[in-house]
Order: structure tokens, then C-alpha cells, then sequence
């Protein structure tokens, strides 16, 4: 659960607050980092998973902008 509040603000300051959660098992290749592949001769070998990168893990990066209400 994530509570959205705004902090301490300025005129012309920072507008945006960043929340960040790491080490999310990857979905994709649930969290080993690659998929077996097969070449030409059936020779099995693992790739890496193009989610990941290869680490079996994801981050979450999340930004809220903050802005002025309309009436």
C-alpha cells in the first residue's frame, strides 16, 4: 500500500517525489534469469531473458508529478 501526500513544497522547487521497490522476482523467467534455448544441432543452451536483463529480478520505479488542481 502506498499513501500518495505531498511533502513540503516551494514555489518553483521539485515537483515530483519517486518511489522505488526492489529485488521483484521476474515473471517472465521466474526469477532463474534466462530460457533454454536449442540451436541448429538441438544443443541446448540458456539465453538471457529480455525482461530482466539476466538477473531473474525486477525493480519497480514509481514518479508522481505533482501539479496544481483545476477548480
Amino acid at each position: 500500500m502506498i499513501e500518495i501526500v505531498p511533502g513540503l513544497m516551494s514555489p518553483g522547487g521539485r515537483m515530483t517525489d519517486r518511489i522505488e521497490s526492489r529485488g521483484h522476482r521476474c515473471p517472465y523467467c521466474q526469477g532463474n534469469g534466462y530460457h533454454w534455448q536449442e540451436d541448429e544441432w538441438q544443443e541446448r543452451y540458456k539465453e538471457a531473458c529480455p525482461v530482466c536483463g539476466g538477473s531473474g529480478r525486477l525493480d519497480a520505479v514509481i514518479t508522481v508529478e505533482w501539479q496544481a488542481g483545476k477548480a
